[in-house]
């Protein structure tokens, strides 16, 4: 009988991650993960990893763990200090690497990164193109830097790497609570009270059920690709339009979404006006299928009738 394939998820009690480790255990994986604070009731072993310095409970959870595969999910909050979130994004990563030298040097490391590196704003950014996460000036700077940074200390210290970038992840996490961004969305929806969203800023919103499962499906043998791939929604949409799509599915009247423009709000004015991402490359490689807004909304609120609207709105979630 073949043994279970290894797999330790970095950051596994955190949004994404939760998620990771709960569907590979469901798909037969062995499972470990890594916490910074509170372990979740997830399946598999938990490891505490500070990502300290001075730490050496990365390597312990390597060791412990010996995975064939790690799935890099921390991340720092964005509004953390700058120090966290290099120690996170960056540093992290080479404590693990490290650490899998010594004990699993065959292993597949999956770094998941983001859509902010683009600074640019030009869009529909392909794999090839290079980050220039230098180029913001808004609150995301320091994050898109670090993460920038760890994808180049992935791809240089590790042959067998893949970097994931994604973007704008919503969806149920491993609690089954509606992510924070849509569930706020919703509650202001139903409450008849009107909504700004921005209308010039572009994005590609992804479901987290939807990267999870072509996660995994970079995650196993067969698939023999190396290098970066935009695991995102194939869709450049703004808030505005997302927000819209939303409206539409609750069965809310769509009047109360409002354009906003990024030059209207003091702390966004000089954000990235199209961080998009091109996942056409992508796709081609994948069987997962990459889901569209429409689609991403139906599997979200699967008992509300697409495009119905109605005073009252819908409470059934």
């Amino acid at each position: 009988m073949t043994e279970p394939a290894r797999l330790l998820v970095v950051g596994g009690s955190g949004f994404v991650g939760g998620r990771v480790v709960q569907a590979a255990a469901r798909a037969g994986y062995q499972v470990a993960y890594t916490y910074a604070h509170h372990p979740l009731a997830l399946p598999g072993t938990a490891h505490r990893v500070a990502f300290d310095a001075a730490d050496d409970a990365p390597a312990q959870a390597v060791a412990a763990a010996r995975p064939q595969v790690v799935i890099y999910t921390a991340i720092a909050p964005t509004a953390g200090s700058a120090e966290l979130q290099h120690q996170v994004n960056v540093e992290g990563v080479r404590q693990t690497l490290r650490a899998l030298r010594q004990v699993a040097p065959a292993a597949r490391f999956i770094y998941i990164s983001s859509n902010a590196v683009f600074g640019g704003g030009r869009g529909l950014y392909r794999e090839i193109e290079r980050p220039d996460p230098a180029a913001r000036h808004d609150p995301l700077r320091t994050y898109a830097l670090t993460k920038a940074a760890g994808e180049q200390a992935a791809l240089e210290g590790w042959t067998n790497t893949i970097v994931a970038r994604t973007s704008v992840v919503d969806g149920y996490d491993a609690q089954g609570r509606l992510s924070a961004r849509v569930a706020a969305l919703v509650a202001q929806l139903q409450a008849g009270r009107p909504l700004a969203r921005f209308a010039d800023r572009y994005l590609s919103p992804t479901l987290v059920d939807n990267l999870v499962a072509a996660l995994l499906e970079i995650s196993v043998p067969t698939f023999l690709y190396r290098g970066i791939l935009h695991l995102a929604g194939p869709e450049r949409v703004t808030d505005y339009t997302y927000a819209l799509a939303l409206a539409r599915r609750l069965g809310v009247s769509t009047a109360l979404v409002r354009p906003e423009p990024l030059a209207g709000h003091p702390t966004m004015a000089a954000s990235a006006r199209d961080t998009s991402l091109d996942v056409t490359f992508t796709q081609r490689l994948l069987q997962t299928h990459l889901l569209d807004v429409e689609e991403q909304l139906t599997r979200l609120f699967p008992d509300v009738p697409s495009g119905a609207e109605s005073p009252g709105g819908w409470h059934g979630y």
